[in-house]
């Protein structure tokens, strides 16, 4: 489990949104760190880019795994989507394109400077493509890391020096595998250990009508509205993905 939820994190996500803000092109990379008991270990890196074009918003999160316990690991996700400004003031998410991608590469497909352009074979993706054996549990784990990556639009959207810590808000989604996603806001905090000030997030994806159980848990810059950490607590244990 702990490799599929990391595997969905550095991922490729596209979307076409209607902007009402301006983000100029950035690249942000990321740590991936596991823990579980004594273990605290880097499994992975992963670099994201953002930016709007008009009234299209896009960002693209993909890495490769680190060699770990004899395991080493590719992925991809993709995601398109329109999100369109709602009486609340809120984008409403309509999902054009959803797919994402397990992959894992063989022995020859990988050297010490990363993967192979024949990285991804075998695979398995959430729409149902590929042959490569991965449970139910990891496809649905790779689904919802697709669905989160609109997070990067709404960190920058949403007001949060207008909420309450507490406040909660939903946002629909139509046309994806998601129905919504509720976020809950925990406050802010002077801490800068990551850095910067931080808006403190936990939000979670629904789908046919229940949640998903998976909750995970970002920390904001205040400034740059960028997710510094992005958690969430599985049964194998703790995965997290920190700005670098």
């Amino acid at each position: 489990m702990k490799r599929l939820f990391f595997a969905g994190m550095l991922a490729l996500a596209a979307f076409g949104a209607s902007a009402q803000i301006n983000i100029p092109f950035q690249q942000i990379n990321y740590k991936v760190h596991y823990h579980w008991g004594v273990v605290d270990v880097n499994i992975a890196n992963g670099t994201a880019t953002i930016q709007t074009d008009g009234d299209n918003f896009s960002a693209t999160l993909n890495g490769n795994s680190i060699p770990w316990g004899g395991r080493i690991f590719c992925v991809s996700d993709t995601l398109q989507a329109t999100m369109t400004p709602n009486p609340s003031g809120l984008s409403s998410e309509h999902v054009n394109y959803q797919n994402g991608w397990y992959m894992k590469p063989r022995k020859d497909e990988y050297s010490g400077a990363g993967f192979t352009a024949n990285c991804g074979i075998p695979y398995k993706n959430i729409v149902g493509e590929g042959n490569l054996n991965a449970s139910d549990n990891t496809m649905e784990a790779i689904t919802i890391t697709s669905d989160m990556l609109a997070m990067f639009y709404y960190f920058r959207e949403i007001d949060f020096e207008s909420m309450n810590p507490g406040q909660s808000l939903t946002i629909p989604i139509s046309g994806g595998f998601a129905n919504e996603v509720t976020l809950t806001y925990n406050g802010r905090s002077e801490d800068t250990s990551l850095g910067s000030p931080v808006y403190s997030v936990d939000y979670e994806y629904a789908y046919h009508g229940a949640p998903s159980g998976y909750p995970v848990h970002s920390e904001v810059d205040v400034y740059s509205r960028l997710p510094l950490l992005i958690s969430a607590q599985l049964p194998v244990g703790h995965v997290e993905m920190i700005q670098d």
